[in-house]
């Protein structure tokens, strides 16, 4: 695609060549040997897209970091001229200005060898022949403007030494034989850049790299050494390479958001490595103060020292910055010379310097304004990039040509400027070992741009006392210095606090140097996953060196970092979710403070005290008709068996044990089969006492005595056979977690359920025989209150069992202590309140008269009585035998 673009733009030049090309350049001097540089002087171009042809291109946007980098390559000519190391033979230079831009630097470097335009413009000629007036070009500073350069350079095997281009698309010389740099190619940074990520033990790191060649191989080589390193990338973003690229504010947003991503499986980076221009990384840095995003940032060596960024607003917020760079050196006399730069002496022209001139000295209307604003006390005065790099002298010398200070020195990056010093010497000590002979040198203006490359490549040099060569690729191996943006009051020094040896791939480090923007100083956390502490497991993604950290699941833990499984705590004993170790279960059992145990405790003693109360009521009037009508001397035992079936609650409360559990059950249910057995023997003597006939002769054999020793034996040989065969006893269940359940296992369900079911067929007789006995006298019928009491207790037992099976826990023995509440208040209140309202409120007719009354009143009703003896009687019975019948109740 770049060919076409070239053969496109050579096809232009050849209607809108000049023959006056030296116009074009923004600084020249002649010489007896050209030396071509092109450097990035301006940020861009106006209205690039609305240009036809490209020599209409218009520069905007001064760059004074890299105007320094051309006035070193002019100091270090003119050094060298006035040094005897080519003697007799002067170098010119002629320098352009690629405004940022690849196709103004292609258009550079066709007005740099015209000679070539001329071939393109005639079939005739041979493209050996030509000889460039220019031997050798310096530049450019971006690997893209190199690149683009270069393949119209290595042509005629012009050599090319760039002070900064480090792709390492560029030292394939196959594709790049004439390009050479001052510099290591981008795999020594990228290593380096590894290396100093796994130094402070990162392994999970972002990048933003610039949208061209250079930018794309730095990512392609970062990959590779970060496997090596064992790291891994959490994002990649590219960005146009261009400040006026329409796609920059999306590309800036998008970077952003990535910042503000929280994931639920890794943790956000910290630490964002940064390969583009520092006007890009201007922009990145705003957007991150305006958002308040704060990181570790790692620099490239294109904006490691760059004052441009330093100096911007509030750039401490951003966080930390590390950064590469070229080892640099000092260049003797250079500082000085910015200090007196002038706009032109000796025949030289020199464009920059005058616009420099005018920015640092000029008094502009907006300065003007600016100063007006000042003057005034407003609160708020406009300070735009022109205004604020204004010397104190603007408006104030007379001639802004020879002004001068030191801002030059406030901004330079001295490494670039070394680099294209280096650049510089090399060519003439090249040139000197071609030309100078026995300590002469002789002007040969045939000299071929190819044999100056062939000895450029061969030869070893020398600066400020220092050997350099460049090896087979072109490069030079210098070593990287590490860089520390470190605030110092309103400024950043850039502090080096290391250095990174490429031969030995070494990084060494003073981190006591690094100030850090965490709260604690501490060095930043920039894994993908933390280390898993004990009470958490790790659980491996696709991703080489990410995992989660899950908390270890309920009732297993990890006692030791970074374990791969959980162990699982022994049965006694629980964990919590994320535990580092096992803790004792909570035992747990109905206790007697539990609220649902007082609730059924105060039922009960309740129960307990209306027993004993309507107990003492009996036996204070326990010759009354309505005692004797409700069982007599039986009422005691019926008494008895609920007062035991209410204290047999105590043992379904509190701690259970082995014994509870084999007596609580058997203690319910022979107390309440004694107590239904009573209801069932006050129902048949009550119904036989009043059957005519034959069946009035059974009630000389009715033994009530004998009916409930029969039923309450037969419970208890259930009972006996339940706890022989399998008795119930204490279970500890582990079930729930936390907790080890306390309760009382029945052993034999079957038993347990044919226990009740006993019961139960005694309450189903009792009703049977209470429905019979409905139309008995008023005074003696109690079939209501049976037949109530008695499905009281059925319907309790028949929901008692599905709640009972699907209860766990300690409340499987409330649902039981309310079964048996439930039961017991059955009877007292269908049998015992109502024949105790009668003692205590119907004292009238708590007598034997009303009694007699009412037997007298029933047998009126029946239309035939059968007596003992046979005989029929069509007319109320005698008191005498009314007496009688009264007395078998």
């Amino acid at each position: 695609m770049f060919c076409n673009l070239v053969f496109a733009f050579l096809s232009l030049w050849r209607f809108s060549f000049s023959c006056d090309t030296m116009k074009n350049a923004v600084a020249r001097q002649q010489g007896d040997i050209m030396i071509g540089g092109i450097f990035p002087i301006h940020d861009g171009i106006s209205r690039q897209s609305e240009n036809t042809f490209s020599q209409d291109f218009q520069c905007v946007g001064l760059r004074l970091r890299h105007m320094i980098d051309a006035m070193s390559m002019i100091y270090s000519i003119e050094k060298i001229n006035n040094s005897t190391l080519l003697s007799g033979i002067t170098l010119g230079y002629e320098i352009y200005d690629s405004c940022s831009s690849a196709l103004k630097a292609v258009q550079s470097i066709m007005h740099l060898i015209p000679e070539t335009v001329a071939v393109n413009n005639s079939t005739n000629c041979s493209h050996t022949e030509i000889i460039p007036t220019i031997k050798a070009v310096v530049g450019e500073e971006y690997s893209e403007m190199s690149i683009a350069i270069s393949r119209i350079l290595n042509i005629h095997l012009i050599p090319q030494i760039s002070p900064s281009s480090s792709s390492v698309v560029l030292s394939d010389k196959v594709k790049f034989p004439s390009f050479l740099r001052t510099i290591p190619n981008d795999n020594h940074q990228t290593l380096a850049l590894a290396k100093l990520v796994a130094t402070f033990g990162w392994n999970w790191v972002g990048i933003i790299s610039s949208d061209d060649d250079y930018g794309r191989s730095a990512v392609e080589h970062l990959n590779i050494f970060f496997k090596q390193e064992g790291i891994c990338i959490a994002f990649t973003k590219i960005i146009p390479t261009y400040i006026d690229h329409p796609d920059l504010a999306d590309s800036l947003n998008n970077i952003m958001n990535e910042f503000m991503i929280e994931s639920n499986d890794f943790y956000p980076t910290d630490v964002v490595i940064v390969i583009v221009k520092t006007q890009i990384v201007s922009k990145l840095f705003e957007e991150c103060i305006r958002r308040n995003i704060t990181k570790t940032w790692i620099a490239s060596d294109i904006w490691a020292t760059s004052n441009e960024v330093s100096s911007a607003e509030e750039i401490k917020r951003v966080g930390t910055i590390l950064g590469l760079n070229f080892k640099g050196g000092n260049i003797p006399g250079f500082a000085d010379y910015l200090k007196n730069l002038k706009a032109s002496k000796y025949g030289e022209m020199n464009k920059f310097i005058a616009e420099y001139k005018n920015l640092r000295f000029g008094c502009t209307e907006d300065y003007i304004k600016y100063l007006e604003c000042i003057n005034s006390s407003s609160k708020y005065c406009a300070l735009t990039d022109s205004i604020e790099k204004k010397s104190p002298l603007a408006c104030k010398v007379e001639d802004i040509l020879s002004a001068n200070d030191d801002y030059l020195l406030q901004i330079a990056e001295w490494r670039a400027e070394y680099s294209t010093a280096l650049a510089i010497n090399a060519i003439a000590q090249a040139l000197r070992n071609i030309l100078c002979k026995k300590g002469k040198c002789e002007i040969d203006l045939n000299l071929s741009p190819s044999q100056l490359l062939d000895e450029l490549k061969m030869g070893h040099y020398y600066f400020n006392e220092e050997k350099f060569n460049f090896d087979s690729s072109g490069d030079v191996l210098t070593d990287y210095d590490i860089i520390y943006w470190k605030p110092t009051n309103n400024t950043i020094e850039f502090l080096t606090i290391g250095a990174y040896n490429t031969t030995g791939g070494k990084v060494k480090i003073e981190r006591n140097d690094i100030l850090w923007h965490t709260n604690d100083n501490k060095v930043p956390f920039s894994n993908c996953s933390k280390t898993c502490m004990p009470g958490f497991f790790k659980k491996h993604s696709d991703i080489t060196c990410c995992y989660k950290c899950l908390k270890c699941p309920e009732g297993y833990y990890t006692s030791e970092s970074d374990m791969t499984e959980c162990s699982k705590c022994p049965f006694y004993q629980w964990s919590e979710y994320g535990s580092s170790h096992c803790t004792n279960r909570t035992i747990q059992y109905l206790e007697w403070k539990n609220p649902y145990a007082v609730a059924l405790i105060v039922f009960a003693a309740i129960g307990i005290l209306t027993v004993l109360l309507i107990a003492i009521l009996f036996i204070k009037h326990r010759d009354t008709p309505a005692v004797k009508a409700a069982g007599g001397n039986y009422s005691y035992l019926l008494l008895s068996s609920l007062l035991f079936s209410l204290m047999s609650i105590i043992f379904f409360i509190g701690q259970p044990s082995n014994i509870f559990c084999q007596i609580r059950q058997p203690f319910y249910g022979i107390s309440f089969t004694l107590c239904v057995s009573g209801i069932l023997i006050k129902s048949l003597r009550i119904l036989l006492a009043f059957e005519s006939g034959k069946r009035g002769r059974k009630i000389v054999l009715f033994q009530p005595i004998i009916i409930i020793c029969v039923s309450t034996f037969l419970q208890i040989c259930i009972c006996l056979t339940w706890q022989i065969v399998k008795s119930p006893y204490l279970s500890e269940l582990y079930s729930v977690p936390k907790l080890l359940l306390l309760q009382c296992n029945e052993g034999s369900y079957g038993a347990f359920g044919i226990m009740l079911g006993y019961i139960g067929l005694l309450a189903f007789i009792c009703f049977i025989l209470a429905y019979k006995g409905r139309k008995l006298p008023e005074k003696y019928n109690e079939a209501r209150c049976i037949t109530f009491s008695m499905l009281t207790y059925m319907f309790v037992w028949i929901a008692f069992i599905p709640i009972y099976m699907n209860t766990s826990g300690m409340y499987v023995s409330a649902v039981q202590v309310f079964a048996i509440l439930a039961s017991v208040y059955g009877v007292i209140f269908c049998h015992l309140l109502p024949v105790s309202y009668i003692v205590l409120f119907k004292r009238n007719t708590n007598n034997t008269e009303r009694y007699l009354n009412s037997i007298r009143a029933f047998w009126i009703k029946k239309p035939e009585v059968s007596f003992p003896q046979n005989k029929v009687i069509h007319s109320s019975p005698s008191n005498s035998i009314l007496r009688k019948r009264c007395r078998s109740f």
